[in-house]
């Protein structure tokens, strides 16, 4: 049975047509969430849509969200679906090929600071903007934190947030900076209602290294050396606990009392 708690609570979760996002999405719509998806991949997201339709709480959009004109529609489309916006979840992200500084391609560069970082700033800037214009959803509440609720951005990070041995340049600068984007806007719109968390995931087994061709083949050497080869099946964080987990946040005093943390969620890989 859908939980009440997050009835008539809309949700944006990018890159959710398969893997990750997908886990998140279902687990938000189990909960009886509105649920908006997006993803570039026009057949994955078809078969998405088809998926989750019959729930009547669902809006599927192909968007690259590198474009900021694809994002502006994708929010704003979004909100007049639903009537508002409450939770993003900055899902979509590509891994690179490990390439470290002196092997990694400027293009290679750009690809992947584009989708892990442009596109995470660019549909964290227009939810932003749609949280604020819109009321708390309980504004009348004794409760100062349901009163003051606008919404909650979700930012998943990696142990690469932190760590600049666990993958390429390109996807450890990524993390790194999509981590002070959450810190910023946690600073910036906090006294607003409106907060911002990271999760910072270990080993996942999901659909994120299928860009890796595109950026011209994976750099064996460079992994060989890297940290994230101590990593075994053991260490692999499910899917479905993080969806669990962003559910969870998705309680306003949780999210204001998280407000601009990076919480690491990876089985504590590498041990501490």
């Amino acid at each position: 049975m859908a939980s009440p708690s997050l009835q008539n609570t809309t949700v944006l979760v990018t890159g959710a047509a398969g893997g990750l996002g997908k886990a998140i999405a279902k687990a938000y719509l189990d909960a009886g969430a509105n649920v908006a998806i997006c993803d570039i991949h026009e057949a994955r997201l078809a078969e998405a849509r088809a998926q989750f339709e019959g729930t009547g709480r669902v809006l599927a959009l192909k968007t690259d969200i590198t474009s900021e004109e694809a994002v502006e529609h994708l929010v704003a489309e979004t909100v007049s679906r639903f009537g508002r916006l409450d939770i993003l979840v900055n899902n979509a992200g590509m891994m690179d090929g490990f390439d470290p500084v002196g092997d990694l391609s400027k293009a290679n560069w750009d690809k992947v600071l584009g989708v892990n970082l442009t596109g995470s700033f660019l549909c964290m800037k227009h939810t932003v903007r749609a949280f604020q214009t819109q009321q708390s959803k309980t504004p009348g509440s004794e409760d100062s934190d349901l009163a003051k609720f606008k919404g909650l951005v979700i930012q998943i990070g990696s142990n690469a947030s932190t760590m600049g041995h666990q993958s390429g340049a390109a996807y450890t600068a990524s993390k790194h900076g999509v981590a002070a984007l959450v810190k910023n806007t946690a600073g910036f719109y906090g006294d607003e209602g409106v907060y911002a968390v990271a999760l910072m995931l270990g080993v996942m087994q999901t659909n994120i290294a299928e860009g890796v061709g595109a950026l011209g083949g994976f750099n064996q050497a460079a992994f060989a050396k890297s940290s994230s080869v101590t990593s075994s099946g053991e260490n692999v964080t499910d899917t479905a606990d993080v969806a669990r987990y962003c559910v969870f946040l998705a309680d306003p005093r949780i999210a204001a009392g998280v407000n601009g943390s990076s919480i690491a969620f990876n089985k504590n890989w590498p041990r501490q």
